[in-house]
């Protein structure tokens, strides 16, 4: 009686690590799926910023959006757009590498490497850069809520 009693508990346990182990395993999978939209959503953010479209950047933007420029200043999503149509906020060339995702939930912290020729209110802003961008998914679609940018200095 012990023998089969020490069988089933063991035939339990294997089987409570095979479910739970299939379980993480899918997890894994769906993360990776939700890094990759989230990278290419970032990388499509930066060709709409680079032709200016506003209204692509506002899909992938939530309305309490802040954002800390090289500058150390805080602007809004209303001041961002605002430089944009004005034309004060204008780049030549934006490329992101070295994204890497980190989701927690229904939120995702994403940081990477920004390359970058441009202008903001007439002072140069090219170089490179480090960011660091926080989506948020609500009503099942990501947008960014925060962004920050420090420059990279050269050596």
């Amino acid at each position: 009686m012990k023998r089969t009693l020490v069988i089933a508990i063991v035939t339990i346990a294997t089987l409570y690590l095979a479910v739970g182990q299939a379980i993480a395993n899918n997890e894994a999978a769906g993360n990776t799926n939700v890094q990759e939209e989230l990278k290419g959503l970032e990388n499509e953010r930066a060709q709409a910023v680079l032709k200016g479209d506003t209204a692509a950047i506002d899909r992938m933007t939530a309305d309490d959006y802040t954002v800390i420029n090289i500058s150390g200043q805080l602007l809004t999503k209303a001041q961002v757009f605002e430089a944009i149509k004005a034309g004060d906020l204008k780049y030549d060339h934006l490329e992101n590498n070295d994204i890497q995702v980190r989701v927690y939930g229904d939120t995702a912290v994403l940081t990477g490497r920004t390359t970058q020729k441009g202008q903001f209110k007439g002072k140069d802003i090219s170089g490179q850069t480090r960011f660091t961008r926080v989506y948020l998914k609500q009503h099942g679609t990501w947008q960014a809520v925060a962004f920050q940018a420090t420059r990279i200095a050269e050596q």
